[in-house]
């Protein structure tokens, strides 16, 4: 990753009841949209084992690229069918440090 990399995280807090609809709905938005975009990275679904929250964790060659996708209607489109499902608390970040991998 470059220096320019970008992390989206949206930590999603959800009803357990709804936790595995969440992560199917994250999972299909990567398979038929995110991962198709310039610029991406990668992508990284967490679930919480109390089946509280989600984690969406998405790597950005840039934030160019993050902002193109996000005005992307297809994009906008995922954004709209998790927010009818749970409350997001979406943010931007660069690597401030790194240990191991």
């Amino acid at each position: 990753m470059t220096d320019q990399t970008v992390t989206f995280v949206n930590v999603i807090d959800v009803d357990p009841a709804k936790q595995a609809e969440l992560v199917d709905l994250l999972t299909e938005g990567a398979e038929k949209v995110f991962q198709h975009r310039p610029g991406f990275v990668s992508l990284t679904v967490l679930a919480s084992k109390d089946r509280s929250r989600v984690i969406n964790s998405a790597q950005w060659r840039s934030v160019e690229d993050l902002q193109a996708t996000q005005a992307d209607p297809d994009a906008q489109d995922y954004a709209k069918r998790v927010g009818a499902l749970a409350q997001g608390n979406p943010n931007v970040f660069s690597v401030a440090s790194q240990f191991g991998g």
